[in-house]
């Protein structure tokens, strides 16, 4: 975080301004438009991988969307086990009174 600060040596050193040109703060209406995005079906995947691994302007929101997917991924590996272990319940069960 502080090679985003401004000052290359001790005497400017001043940690209340942030350079802007290596990490461009984003807005607050920015920020609503990833959101609102990240909660549109099919949308949000496809909009994720462009900014996790295009090419995009701001590194902090390609960090979001990275983080996005990984917790997406492990979203479903965790719905896919349940699935699968209910899946299996069912078919025993079946089984069992058939």
């Amino acid at each position: 975080m502080d090679e985003y600060l401004k000052g290359s040596t001790d005497d400017d050193y001043s940690p209340n301004l942030i350079d802007n040109s290596i990490a461009p703060v984003m807005r607050v209406l920015d920020w609503v438009v990833v959101l609102v995005l990240s909660v549109l079906p099919v949308v949000n995947i496809v909009v994720m991988f462009i900014w996790a691994f295009g090419n995009t302007d701001n590194p902090n929101r390609s960090n979001f969307a990275k983080a996005f997917l990984i917790i997406i991924a492990i979203y479903m590996l965790i719905c896919a086990i349940f699935v699968g272990q209910f899946t299996a319940w069912v078919i025993k069960a079946a089984t069992m009174f058939g």
